[in-house]
Order: structure tokens, then sequence, then C-alpha cells
């Protein structure tokens, strides 16, 4: 990428990436919301019960603000990916560049070649904002979504998993901590 490409090519899409930590801006409150509404226990409050209402309001809290949050947050998803894949300058001899970057070798002859490399020396995406309106204007509001619904069906296991296992560990470690102080007193 440094050879065809320039130094900035390592960093195409970085700020969308960096608006992407608003996603864990949503999620989280929404969660920490959630769970105090499914649960009556509010942040870092737990309960000293087992009871399957409780872990069925962590689950519910948890799936619900991952959608919440991936709704809310997935078009700039979109606008990133499309920044950082797109090419810059036309391919190296590299087989595995051109594999991976979307060559331009044509089986169709020089004329296709040259339509495509042209198309390659002033990019499609520019910015964030231009990203944004060109994306709307050729594909339509919709193209900001496309491929959520896969995406969540990776997202919202994992999320809920690591919100379960946080949930876990941190009444564990109340347990610890009850019993240690029960055994200092003894």
């Amino acid at each position: 990428m440094y050879r065809t490409e320039g130094f900035l090519s390592f960093y195409s899409g970085l700020t969308p990436a960096l608006l992407g930590l608003t996603h864990v801006a949503v999620q989280f409150p929404a969660y920490e919301y959630l769970k105090t509404k499914f649960t009556g226990q509010g942040m870092g409050i737990q309960g000293d019960d087992d009871r399957k209402s409780h872990w069925l309001g962590i689950l519910s809290a948890s799936v619900l603000s991952k959608v919440l949050a991936s709704s809310a947050t997935y078009p700039h998803e979109v606008i990133r990916t499309r920044l950082q894949t797109q090419q810059r300058s036309l391919p190296s001899s590299s087989v595995e560049y051109t594999a991976f970057r979307g060559g331009l070798e044509s089986s169709h002859g020089p004329s296709e070649f040259v339509a495509k490399a042209a198309k390659v020396a002033n990019p499609r995406y520019k910015g964030i904002i231009m990203t944004f309106k060109t994306i709307l204007r050729e594909e339509g509001w919709r193209a900001f979504y496309a491929g959520m619904g896969t995406n969540m069906m990776r997202a919202v296991p994992a999320a809920t998993t690591v919100l379960f296992t946080y949930e876990y560990v941190l009444k564990y470690l109340k347990y610890l901590k009850v019993e240690g102080n029960r055994k200092e007193a003894l």
C-alpha cells in the first residue's frame, strides 16, 4: 500500500472509525438504563439472588442495547468501509495486492482497463460528508443499512456474552468480598 498509494493510505477511514466510538456511547448507557428497568438493580448494584428473571433482564438489556446502538450508528460503518476499501491508485504487479485491493486487470482488452484506471485516479469517495452524499444520491438511504442483519448476527451474541460475563464476574467478586470480610471477622 505504501509503495502504490502512499503513507496516508494507512489512515484512510480513520475519522469514521473514530466516530465509531459513538456506538459505545449509546450501548452502555442504554444497557444500564434497561438493566435497571428490567431487574431493578442499577449500576454496580448486585442482588444476592440467582433468579431467572434477573438473568433474563440482563439478557434482554444486553440484546436491546446492542440492537439500539448498532441501529443508531451502523451508517458510519458503511461510510468507514467505503473510504477504507476504495482503491486510490493503479495496482502493483503483485498478485496478492491485485486480488486484495480489487485489481484492474481485464480480459476484455485495454479500453476497459483505461476506463477503470481513470476512475481510480479520481477517487469516488472523499471525506465523510462527500461519501455520505454520494451514497445517499446514488444508492438511497437503505444503503446505509446494507449488511446490518448479518452484522447483528455476529455482534449481538458477542455483546451478550461480554455483558453476561461482566455481570457474573461482578457478582462473583462481590461474593468473594463478603466471604473475605466474614472470614476476617472470625
